[in-house]
């Protein structure tokens, strides 16, 4: 008997990959699809690609709205690949977890219909047929499924019935109450709640001065905005290269060596979560070709469409807040990275000079460089700062 339907599932596209968010359906219910087309965008860990469809056939249903973060594996749509009764959906649709879950068979299960199992609960006799993701939004929202009329086949409340309830049904006023974080920010959240009490973390400082490497970027590009983040990733790329056992990364207590200078940038998303997006052999471009990169990089990183392109392995993030008038702060080191450069506003302070025996103003930046001890000692954190040091004040 031949195939008559294709799942479309949460996919696994990363290691450490346990959650996906559907950013927007790229086709819908009763679209003809090839194999290959693009059918939906989904989130993963700060970065946005495309699910292409496996088979050729007709997107018969689109199980979870755009918006909805789901675990890897979750079944999200449906592509008919021959015509089929509603009752043949519905029945794969029901039969989906068992199918493909395993040891999780019973849990999915309860999970493709769980309203059935509630209004049994309740007393109810009636069974209402809904996906996981909209009764999550109905719970969320303090609307009983029962007393939703569903317009899909056999009763099923489908996505439009789900609005139509939240719009007429969910008035209330809920503008003192509490808002959930975002997936993003809930995935990051997780990373650095585990860094902070599994990864032993300690920072490092020193003082240099800015204003020669300043004026020489500006008179090889001249009226370049964003130099003292050019100047500073040039500084860790050379840093890098002059200490290739630091260019690391320690996941799972291996070392997995980083392929070129790569550096990453902590970036503030627009919806309030933090991205941190890879330079790729950031020491190997001219300033107009890096200022040209880092703008774009920057400006998708704010609006959440980073590319897989742009997450490759780092050792080191490179965080700035001086543009928000911060003087000094300490970063988080994100594993896999070992290491986190923080920065703050650049400084006039007096400094003596010897030949004129007198104070000076000098533009001066303090760098606090973040470790994790079990990868990078003390020592070699100094000699880090160190080369950044000579590669800023005497390239």
């Amino acid at each position: 008997m031949s195939k008559q339907f294709e799942a479309v599932t949460i996919p696994k596209w990363g290691i450490e990959m346990t959650h996906g968010k559907i950013v927007e359906w790229r086709c819908r219910e009763g679209d003809s699809v090839k194999s290959g087309d693009e059918l939906v965008d989904i989130e993963t860990d700060k970065i946005v690609n495309s699910f292409e469809a496996r088979e050729s056939g007709t997107l018969a249903k689109i199980l979870v709205p755009d918006g909805d973060d789901l675990p890897v594996g979750t079944l999200i749509g449906v592509i008919a690949l021959a015509p089929h009764s509603p009752e043949q959906l519905d029945a794969f649709i029901a039969s989906h977890a068992s199918a493909d879950t395993g040891t999780k068979t019973t849990e999915k299960a309860a999970e493709v219909e769980p309203a059935a199992a509630e209004g049994a609960e309740a007393g109810g006799s009636a069974e209402v047929k809904i996906s996981p993701a909209l009764l999550r939004k109905l719970n969320k929202a303090g609307i009983n499924p029962e007393t939703v009329s569903g317009s899909g086949p056999n009763g099923r409340i489908l996505k439009e019935d789900v609005d139509r309830a939240l719009t007429q049904g969910g008035g209330e006023d809920h503008s003192s109450a509490g808002h959930a974080l975002t997936p993003a920010q809930q995935r990051v959240a997780a990373t650095l709640s585990k860094a902070q009490t599994t990864v032993p973390i300690y920072h490092v400082r020193r003082e240099i001065a800015v204003a020669d490497a300043l004026a020489r970027l500006q008179a090889e590009l001249p009226g370049v905005s964003g130099g003292l983040t050019i100047v500073l990733v040039r500084a860790i790329a050379t840093a890098l290269e002059a200490h290739p056992a630091l260019n690391t990364q320690f996941d799972a207590d291996v070392l997995m060596p980083v392929d070129g200078g790569n550096v990453a940038l902590a970036v503030a998303r627009n919806d309030g979560a933090v991205a941190a997006p890879v330079l790729a052999n950031a020491g190997g471009s001219g300033a107009a070709g890096l200022s040209e990169t880092l703008t774009e990089l920057v400006e998708r990183a704010r609006q959440g469409r980073l590319e897989a392109n742009d997450m490759r392995p780092a050792a080191i993030t490179l965080s700035n807040l001086g543009m928000y008038g911060v003087d000094d702060f300490t970063a988080m080191v994100t594993p896999p990275q070992v290491m986190v450069l923080s920065v703050g506003k650049v400084r006039v302070a007096p400094i003596w000079d010897e030949a004129s025996a007198s104070f000076k103003p000098e533009q001066r930046l303090m760098l606090t460089l973040g470790c994790d001890h079990r990868v990078v000692n003390g020592a070699q954190a100094a000699q880090f700062l160190n080369s950044m040091a000579q590669a800023i004040e005497a390239p």
